[in-house]
Parts: structure tokens; sequence; C-alpha cells
């Protein structure tokens, strides 16, 4: 049989295939795509495969997303920040996932769509669906930033889940910072927890006797992400090594670290030495550590900082006696019997209870 699909006033030949219409976008994954005539399309793409097992908050934190936008009438913004293999893009997958699950359609932004045109291809699906940016940074410059704030806004009647995964929250527009009837959610990805990295090497690792080995090894990363936890676990299993064996050939090596911050505790026969550095910044692991001090065992006076009697205590990997990672903390004792304690120092989230 012949069917015909008419468009404005012309006909085409077509199949029913064709014409297969729909009320609702179905759940799925979609990306735009421009025609030769300039007009946007949704193209269907493959669903994100679904882990075995999620470790963290991740389900939790998603489930709580999607609670959040289904409460609220409009648009809901959520920005997911942190370097590579932070978790970000497993919590905006498990978003998509779970959408779905709810009848939930996800929209794949890859390209620095904006302007009317695109205002208008979005405003025109007017049911519920996620809208995911992936490194939206890199994706959008500042002058495309700015041009997508309108739809952030909500000003439009469909009800939207604007998720935007960055690298770097500081390269993003400042009107969208502070901002949450733009941004109603901004969650930072940091390095993994240690008790992170215990639950998924008792699930993961052959070999348990090496955890307490691969948690003093995450210790030498200012962020030791989960890429890096599920390769050296990988190395470990296939060749029966330990991780200080295993991690050799890996691309995840201490010495591509720029160096965290470290509180500076320097000991002498027990005592306290006062240095004239309370902190240190470097890698413990690639930098000969230098640490002047006064062989007074009494508080310096004001006057004092410009005495001539300060010395220099030096310590070198081989000093490096013993790393803690639940405390975060490096312990070196060099030829003189000086101890040096670096504690890193870790950015911490407000504690909004000691404000009230």
């Amino acid at each position: 049989m012949t069917y015909f699909l008419k468009s404005g006033n012309s006909f085409r030949v077509s199949s029913k295939e064709a014409m297969d219409l729909h009320e609702q976008l179905p759940p799925g994954n979609y990306v735009i795509k421009m025609d030769m005539f300039e007009n946007l399309y949704l193209e269907s793409i493959d669903a994100f495969p679904e882990p075995s097992k999620i470790y963290g908050d991740t389900i939790k934190n998603a489930e709580r997303i999607l609670n959040t936008f289904q409460c609220r009438p409009n648009t809901t913004g959520v920005m997911l920040n942190g370097e590579k293999g932070s978790g970000k893009t497993l919590l905006a997958k498990m978003l998509a996932l779970k959408g779905a699950e709810l009848g939930i359609p996800t929209i794949v932004i890859n390209s620095p769509w904006a302007g009317d045109k695109f205002a208008s291809f979005m405003q025109s699906i007017d049911q519920p669906c996620i809208v995911l940016f992936d490194e939206f940074e890199k994706v959008y410059d500042s002058q495309h930033q700015e041009a997508i704030l309108t739809l952030l806004d909500g000003v439009f009647p469909s009800k939207k889940l604007f998720v935007l995964t960055c690298n770097d929250k500081y390269r993003i527009d400042s009107h969208m910072r502070n901002r949450p009837g733009r941004i109603y959610y901004m969650i930072d990805f940091t390095g993994l927890a240690i008790d992170f990295i215990i639950e998924y090497c008792n699930d993961q690792l052959k070999n348990k006797e090496h955890i307490d080995k691969i948690c003093k090894m995450s210790s030498l990363f200012s962020q030791f992400n989960f890429d890096m936890l599920k390769a050296l676990v990988e190395e470990m299993n296939r060749y029966d090594e330990p991780p200080q064996e295993a991690i050799k050939m890996l691309n995840a090596k201490p010495e591509f670290e720029r160096g965290s911050s470290y509180d500076v505790t320097l000991e002498l026969s027990n005592t306290k030495i006062k240095s004239s550095d309370t902190t240190w910044s470097g890698n413990p692991l690639q930098s000969a550590i230098s640490i002047e001090y006064i062989p007074k065992l009494d508080t310096l006076e004001d006057d004092d900082e410009d005495c001539d009697e300060w010395l220099d205590a030096d310590f070198v990997q081989t000093d490096l006696q013993e790393i803690n990672p639940h405390k975060n903390t490096f312990v070196f004792v060099n030829s003189k019997g000086e101890r040096l304690t670096l504690v890193k120092r870790i950015e911490k989230t407000f504690n909004y209870y000691d404000a009230f």
C-alpha cells in the first residue's frame, strides 16, 4: 500500500514505518543534529551501559536530584565538578539511566548549540527531559556560555533537568555561580575517600593483603580518582603484583602531581623545634625537603626573626618512614635524627552548623 506524507501543501510518498508518530519522546538517549535546511532534529544514540555495582553516594545523589526535579515546577540545573575519572560522569550517566526508568529521555549536548533556534527547539520538546552538557566549559566558550543563560533561567514553560559536567567550576560563567535559580545543585568531586577504596578493593581485589598498601599509595596523589583505582586493581589481579610494582607501567604517576600543601611539624629528640615555615607545598615523593629552624626550644620573640642562628633540616625520599592515609600524614626521619611530619591540608567544606 502506498502512503503519502503531507508537509504544508506538499505530499511525499512514504512508507508506513516513516510515519511512526509518537505523542511523547520515548525514554532513551538522543543528540541534536541539523539537516541541510538548518532544521534541528533529534537522533537516537545507544543507552549508557549500567555498571554491575555502584560505589559511594552515586545512586543516592541521582535519586535525590531526580526527586528534586520532579518536585519543582520548572527547570532545575545541576553542576557536577571534578577532574576526569572523579565520578561526575558516572553520576550523570546514572541520572540518565534512572530517568529512563521514570520515562524521562536524555538529550546529550556535544556541540555548542545556542541562540533563538536552539532555544525554540528545546522549548518545542514540551515533556520533562534531562539535558546533559558533558564537559560544559570545553564545549562552550565564555561567549556561548552567556548565550544560554536564558535557557537555564527556566523562562520557558517546558520542564528540563539541565546537567552540566565540568573539570573546573571557575571556568564557568560567573552568572551561573551562586545562582540556584539557574544551577540549583553544585556537587564537587575530589579524590576518592579511603572508605570508598577499601569497599571497592574488598569487592574487586583478589589479594586482600594489599588493600592497606593501595590506601597508602592513594595518599601520594592529591586526587586519587576512580580511573586510577580501577586500573591499578585490574593490573594487580592480572599479574598478582603488589601496587608499587603494578603502578610502574600504568599512566598514573605521582610525579605528574603538582603537589599539595602540608602543615609542618619538626622534632628533635621528641621535642618540637621552631621552624621558619609552618606549611610546605610540593610532592613529598619527588622533592627534596628543606625546613629552616632555630636550635632554641623556646618560642621566638618578634625581634628574633632576623637572627642568624637558623639551620636547615634536610630530608630526601629515602628518609620517608611512614605514610598514614587515614590521617593524610608523611613522616620523615633523616640521618641526624630530625623528624618531619607533613599533614596534608584538605580543602574542607564549610561547616554550616558552626555558624549558628
